[in-house]
């Protein structure tokens, strides 16, 4: 029989007599390695791959209680079953070892079949544990690979967008000349806006499943995140007849000011999408105690009652439709909450019984 491909058992005792016995009451079944003292069976593990250790207690210079608690504090072998062996039957003694990380406890005089039997259990689960290691190494390495595609796929695309909205930019100034330009151009941009936040949204998505967001907590102007805002998505909503009411408040939050401003903006953007043309979007911020909250209110059609649960949810869509046929990814939202959330905030929605919405943000004031 080929002995190693046989669990692995390490025995560690200062008697040989006791190794020897322990060597051929095991060898039929396993692959022995007998260890004479606690320094060498942890040179011994450090180099070949151990299945389970047979430690005895009593032994001088380094007793087997030492030699589990530095097994424990190896990262290579923390998690590998160890059985203590010992004359001692105190109750105190059993539970000093598994206070330890002992996986079981025999004593002396040993039972051929009991002991057998324990260390089968302990070869099985630890059988069982490696396999589980190896199922989640691969996930996470599946994982790391998609995540990588991602990133890869979506930076590839950024280039020729960016070139398409040059190119759209240019036939802007001669769409005069061209029957019908303004109409296709609008298309165009309208199918660049769409990938682009598709992009975005999955390039967030990618990076908070994987746990990659840099955060850099620092005093962020409320203000000049919303002047920026109502500047960036002024045009969006001047298309749709829809003003931005904005009520200035000169306070600072504690926040990540790009991905304060990241999160807002995801707000803002919904409001324009989901707002009714020729009505109001009203921006302002209340204060109360050591925390300022932002509030974006639109005069959308509200978010019925049964579908509320879904919102800041992954892929929560819900029956509400932009209303100039804006695209919707259902990750906007869940990403605002990760975003503020991994800042130290909250956000939330009320649904005023008139109408319309309010999504508000609340962070703790700098």
């Amino acid at each position: 029989m080929d002995t190693h491909s046989l669990p692995t058992i390490l025995a560690v005792d200062d008697e040989p007599a006791n190794l020897l016995l322990l060597q051929r009451l095991l060898q039929r079944e396993f692959r022995v390695i007998c260890s004479p003292n606690g320094q060498a069976a942890l040179a011994i593990l450090g180099q070949t791959p151990i299945d389970v250790v047979l430690l005895d207690i009593m032994m001088p210079q380094m007793n087997g209680y030492q030699v589990l608690q530095a097994i424990r504090e190896m990262p290579t072998v923390a998690d590998i079953p160890v059985i203590l062996i010992s004359a001692m039957s105190d109750a105190k003694d059993v539970a000093q070892g598994l206070e330890i990380g002992a996986n079981d406890y025999i004593t002396k005089p040993i039972d051929p079949d009991v002991t057998t039997a324990r260390i089968q259990t302990q070869v099985a689960l630890k059988q069982l544990q490696d396999e589980r290691k190896k199922v989640i190494q691969e996930l996470q390495s599946a994982q790391t690979m998609k995540d990588n595609l991602l990133r890869i796929a979506s930076h590839d695309l950024k280039g020729p967008l960016m070139n398409i909205q040059l190119v759209s930019s240019l036939f802007r100034r001669v769409e005069k000349d061209i029957p019908a330009a303004r109409e296709w151009l609008d298309a165009l941009e309208s199918s660049v806006e769409t990938m682009q936040t598709v992009i975005e949204d999955f390039l967030d998505t990618a990076a908070m499943n994987s746990s990659v967001v840099d955060i850099n907590l620092e005093p962020v102007g409320v203000e000049k995140v919303v002047n920026n805002l109502v500047t960036l998505y002024h045009a969006h909503a001047e298309k749709k007849n829809i003003k931005i009411e904005v009520h200035p408040y000169d306070g600072c939050v504690m926040g990540d000011a790009a991905r304060f401003q990241q999160a807002l903006g995801n707000l803002v953007s919904n409001a324009v999408k989901y707002s009714p043309l020729h009505t109001t979007i009203r921006i302002w911020t209340d204060r109360e105690g050591d925390t300022i909250q932002i509030n974006v209110r639109d005069e959308g059609p509200g978010i019925p009652p049964a579908e509320r649960s879904r919102l800041f949810t992954q892929f929560g869509k819900l029956s509400t439709r932009p209303t100039d046929g804006e695209h919707s990814t259902g990750l906007g939202l869940w990403i605002v909450k990760h975003m503020i959330n991994l800042q130290g905030g909250e956000v939330g929605v009320d649904c005023p019984p008139e109408g319309g919405s309010i999504f508000w943000v609340q962070m703790q004031a700098a």
